[in-house]
């Protein structure tokens, strides 16, 4: 995590606290104003779906607005992203970018609520994602800490028995293993914004590559981000580490029917759920 010298109100964060405390878990509203505190100067939470393209968002945004990406989370790496009270009060003066893998549960709307954050949520199309999640489990082999737990994600534990399966059978073990958590993230987030517990503007990687610019300028104004920085070829081109991997309509060819039908069933139990953002 970037070190940054920020304005740190003791007094205000240990009332914050206890009052967080004190209220089940849940922050208090009215108990500080932190998005007066904030003035001019947002925080844009990025909730995403793993492999959506969420560090390319997430990295133009930084160069657009001039924000440090700072984590906003209570855990890294293998666990679940939850906001973290301590962290969005030490960040909510001067503002940042965090992407996180979290659920849409009540606890982050209260504190997405508290310090008035509107949510950015980032998904794509789910046979193109699971085969862009094959790719990426197949390259943490390579990476320090495979199999103690340290390189995967919360959903999958990864280790030699899985990943030296031919292509066929580690997609299978994938749809068995991870597709309930994307599954759980998309219907958590749907929930909560029918529920009009969180105003929250969804984004698909799509349309996010179809026109990086107008889906960008869309954003920023959605989270009241100034653009200090001009768009430029540079920077709607770039490539952040393997975003672009296994790109739109592959997930399509690649799996079998059969894989297909199995992936619908999953998510035929939420029929009153529009699952377009994934691309059922």
């Amino acid at each position: 995590m970037t070190k940054l010298k920020v304005p740190f109100n003791a007094e205000q964060f240990i009332q914050t606290v206890t009052g967080a405390a004190l209220g089940s878990g849940l922050v208090p509203e009215g108990l500080y104003d932190f998005v007066a505190e904030r003035g001019e100067q947002p925080m844009i939470v990025v909730a995403c779906a793993p492999r959506t393209g969420s560090t390319f968002l997430s990295n133009v945004l930084c160069q657009l607005t001039g924000l440090k990406y700072q984590r906003l989370c209570s855990a890294y790496s293998t666990n679940e992203h939850d906001l973290y009270l301590p962290a969005l009060c030490i960040m909510n003066p001067v503002g940042c970018v965090s992407q996180l893998h979290m659920k849409g549960t009540y606890h982050n709307a209260a504190l997405l609520r508290t310090f008035g954050l509107r949510p950015v949520i980032l998904v794509r199309n789910i046979y193109d994602i699971l085969v862009s999640l094959m790719g990426d489990v197949r390259r943490k082999e390579e990476m320090p800490g495979f199999e103690a737990g340290m390189n995967g994600y919360s959903f999958i534990w990864l280790d030699s028995q899985l990943i030296h399966n031919d292509d066929e059978r580690l997609l299978d073990a994938l749809i068995d293993l991870a597709l309930p958590w994307y599954v759980n993230f998309y219907v958590s987030w749907q929930r909560l914004c029918r529920q009009r517990a969180v105003e929250a503007k969804w984004v698909t990687y799509e349309e996010m590559m179809a026109n990086k610019e107008e889906t960008l300028r869309a954003i920023l104004e959605f989270v009241g981000a100034r653009q200090v920085r001009p768009f430029s070829d540079e920077v709607l081109n770039k490539k952040f580490f393997t975003f672009n991997q296994g790109g739109s309509g592959r997930g399509e060819a690649m799996l079998s029917e059969a894989q297909k039908a199995r992936i619908r069933r999953l998510f035929s139990y939420y029929p009153d759920v529009d699952f377009s953002g994934y691309g059922l």
